[in-house]
This record gives structure tokens, C-alpha cells and sequence, in this order.
């Protein structure tokens, strides 16, 4: 795919042994239980558990992330009187005893594998060589009901002597507890030791196809040297880098961003061949480049999220910065940008036919906020140049929006918007407005004006 600047195994290792204290970034209320999550080797077969501990009897545990009711049949209770059902009417998978009696302790067997959820993070996301990555957003829950003030997390994780925890790059050995918050982060186990570079520190699974590895070593520094050049520089801890790969009968590949983190998995088993495929490789830069962008997107080193129907502005401006980098970087990749820049508006309107923008994530078309919004972040950028006789871009509005949020202000579409008003373009203005109505012909109408602003 690339030239490596570095071979993975001659960048100097640095191990990092202490406990870690995770630090809630906002003043909160702590949830009464305490979830311990332990990882043991029986006969050579690994076993997770995880075990809830109230500080008072509830009636009922919930979760706070209920993507979809899996946990009903991949959490295995340990007390026959204990289930895990889901409730139609709060759409939440709940822990509730059978007799009715109340509960102090509950104990569940977890299935440690690969699981894809609709725009969440996988619970587990394994190393080939049996390490794992664990989102511990899927641990967080609450004594009967979860409330906007829950937003404090105790976590304690246990692992084998011969294996260590590696947290916010940070390396750890048989146990750590901590508090942790927001959207959670994901906490890599196992015996692979973080690899230090000048831009990441980097997990690497041994057992990806060797031009993919080369790709994670190269085109991931290369990338964040772009938008560190076009926006404001990272600040603080060198982000994590997990790449995590299972050689199954799949085709899944998710990739996303934490706080300080990037982490991508490949669920399936023709890697080695589609590895060497030119739309394949086309297809990983541009999943490198948009996960690098969320990275540089102003909240999300807070972790804080946006209201599902906002997305089109971070899922759709990580798009069309992917499109922006990949055409700067890699001269060969200029068609496939087009082509896809084109499919984007297609689907986009196909989408818009069926719903609008501001109910695509309760209908499972979660997939509208990148191609309509990489469509409208395209308009945004060809008229801010226009109005500027090219002496600004939307990397101009972006930088503005981060000094915007560090202020204080809030890192959504009211912020972003307001930045836009300057620029005198009541034309994209009301196209914008058209298409993030709910109304689909004037979302389309909206889209479609949109597109033409750079025909």
C-alpha cells in the first residue's frame, strides 16, 4: 500500500507500569455500582465475567447503551434467578431476578467475541493472537433507571498474571480501577506491549496482511501531518492507535474514534486477498482518513456527543476531509474520490426518497449523515473560497468552530452555523436549512442545490 517510514519492529518499545485513575472531565454524579470485569484461563479457554455491585438493593439494573438486545443472548447470567430481558416499551435490555427479589450482586458470563452494533462500538473487538479490545461504554449501567446526571463509571478489571491492561496508553499489570465517563474508551488486554511513535501509541495486531500493517505504520502519521498542518495540532497525550483483526467467515470492518483514540477491526476472513485489491486499498485510506479527522474534530477529545440527528455535521465533515486528504496526499486516488463523492450524492438522495436527515438514525439509515453531509460540507467549502477569492476554506470555518468550543460554545450544527453567517451566502444558508428539514422533497431540493454549487 505504502512504503514504511519504520519498521513496526525497530521503533523502540516503552512500557508504562502504573495503575491508572481516569478523571471525569465534568462535574457529575457517580452511579451506586461498581462493575468488575475479570478475564481468567481455564484448560486454556478464556473466560470474561462481568459483576455488578450495588451500594442498595434495586429492583432492576438498565443499561445505559441498548443499541440493539444482544446482551440478551451473550450475557449468560450466572444465577439461574437472574435474566436479561428487554423491555418494547424503553427500548433498554434490563437485569431484573425472576422471583422478584431485590439485587445487590449480579454475575454474568460474557461471549468475548466480535459483535457489530448499529452506530455503536463493538464490545469486544479481538487480537488474533487472543487479545482483545473492550469498549467499557458497554459496561455502564445504572440501579433502576439511568438519568442525564449518570455520567461516572467505576470500573475495575482483572487480568491474568501473564497478560497486562493497556489504558490510555498506559500499560498496567493484573488489576486496575478507575473512573471513567462520556462515551467510554476502549482498554486493550492481553501480552502485546504498545509500540511508541512521534504521533501515536500504537497497538498493532501481528497477524494483519503485512501491506495493511505497513499502511497503519505509514499512512496513519502521514495523515495526521495533513490535518495538524490544516487545522490546530493535536494537544496533550499521543492518541491511541488499536487496529484488531479476526480472521472469521465475515465481512465486517468498523473503525471509530474515542476520546485520544482511533481504533479500527477487520471481522473476516479474505484480508490477505482484498489486501492487495486497488479499490480495497483505496477503500482502508479512506477509513484511515476518516477516523484521523474525527480526531481533529473540536468535543471529541471530551467525548461529548451531539444530538443522532446533528451527525451529518462531524460523520459528514470526517467524509469530505477524507475525500480532501486522500486527494492532496495520493495522486492515483484522485478518480475514486470523484466516483465516490458522486456515489455520495446518489445515495444521499436515494436515502432522503425514503426519509429526512432528522429521523435517518431512527429508521437505520445512520449511512445519510456521511453522504449528505460530505455533500454538504463540499458546498460549504467551494462557496466559503468564492466569498474569500480562495483565501479561506472550510478547514477556516473548522479552525474557527475549534476556537469556538475551547471558549466555551457548544461543538454543534447552532456553533458551526452561526460561524457560516460572515460569509454572506444566504443561497447555502437556505440550502442547508432545506436539507435538514423534515420534509424530504425540500431536503432534496436542498441536497440537490447543494450539489450544483460545485458543478
Amino acid at each position: 500500500m505504502s512504503h514504511a517510514l519504520k519498521s513496526l519492529n525497530t521503533i523502540f518499545v516503552v512500557f508504562f507500569l502504573s495503575a491508572l485513575l481516569v478523571a471525569s472531565s465534568t462535574v457529575s454524579f457517580a452511579s451506586p455500582i461498581s462493575a468488575e470485569l475479570q478475564k481468567v484461563v481455564l484448560d486454556d479457554k478464556p473466560e470474561w465475567t462481568v459483576t455488578y455491585r450495588l451500594d442498595k438493593p434495586a429492583e432492576q439494573i438498565v443499561f445505559l447503551r441498548n443499541p440493539d438486545r444482544s446482551r440478551t443472548t451473550r450475557w449468560l447470567p450466572q444465577d439461574s434467578d437472574i435474566e436479561i430481558a428487554y423491555d418494547d416499551a424503553s427500548h433498554q435490555e434490563v437485569v431484573r431476578s425472576q422471583s422478584g427479589k431485590p439485587l445487590t450482586t449480579v454475575t454474568f458470563l460474557l461471549t468475548p467475541t466480535y459483535k457489530h452494533l448499529g452506530k455503536d462500538y463493538a464490545p469486544f473487538s479481538p487480537f488474533s493472537d487472543g487479545g482483545n479490545a473492550i469498549h467499557t461504554g458497554r459496561l455502564f449501567a445504572c440501579a433502576n433507571t439511568c438519568s442525564e446526571e449518570d455520567n461516572e463509571w467505576h470500573l475495575t478489571l482483572t487480568v491474568p498474571s501473564d497478560e497486562h491492561i493497556v489504558l490510555n496508553g498506559k500499560v498496567a499489570q493484573k488489576s486496575v480501577s478507575w473512573i471513567d465517563n462520556n462515551d467510554g474508551r476502549n482498554v486493550y488486554v492481553g501480552k502485546q506491549q504498545p509500540i511508541i511513535t512521534e504521533n501515536v501509541v500504537a497497538l498493532i495486531d501481528a497477524g494483519l496482511p503485512e501491506s495493511i500493517k505497513v499502511s497503519l505504520e505509514e499512512d496513519i502519521p502521514k495523515i495526521m501531518a495533513f490535518f495538524s498542518h490544516s487545522l490546530n495540532s493535536l494537544k496533550g497525550e499521543k492518541p491511541m492507535l488499536l487496529a484488531s483483526y479476526a480472521n472469521v467467515d465475515d465481512h465486517s470492518t468498523q473503525g471509530g474514534t474515542l476520546p485520544n483514540q482511533i481504533f479500527m477491526h477487520w471481522n473476516r476472513q479474505d484480508l490477505d486477498e482484498q489486501a492487495n485489491n486497488r479499490n480495497f486499498i483505496n477503500q482502508t485510506l479512506w477509513f484511515f482518513a476518516h477516523e484521523v479527522a474525527h480526531l481533529y474534530q473540536p468535543g471529541n477529545t471530551d467525548g461529548v456527543s451531539e444530538n443522532n440527528e446533528q451527525s451529518w455535521l462531524h460523520e459528514g465533515n470526517a467524509d469530505y476531509f477524507a475525500a480532501l486528504a486522500m486527494n492532496f496526499l495520493y495522486e492515483d486516488t484522485s478518480s475514486y474520490v470523484e466516483n465516490r463523492t458522486i456515489r455520495a450524492f446518489e445515495s444521499c438522495i436515494e436515502g432522503l426518497e425514503q426519509t429526512t436527515l432528522a429521523n435517518a438514525y431512527k429508521t437505520g439509515h445512520f449511512n445519510l449523515y456521511y453522504s449528505c453531509g460530505m455533500i454538504m460540507h463540499r458546498a460549504i467549502d467551494n462557496v466559503v473560497q468564492q466569498k474569500t477569492f480562495g483565501e479561506e476554506s472550510l478547514f477556516t470555518v473548522w479552525q474557527r468552530l475549534q476556537k469556538a468550543v475551547s471558549k466555551g460554545m457548544p461543538p454543534g450544527t447552532t456553533t458551526f452555523l452561526t460561524l457560516l453567517e460572515p460569509y454572506n451566502a444566504p443561497e447555502l444558508m437556505k440550502a442547508i436549512n432545506d436539507a435538514t428539514r423534515n420534509d424530504a422533497l425540500k431536503a432534496i431540493q436542498g441536497i440537490e442545490a447543494l450539489y450544483q454549487m460545485n458543478q
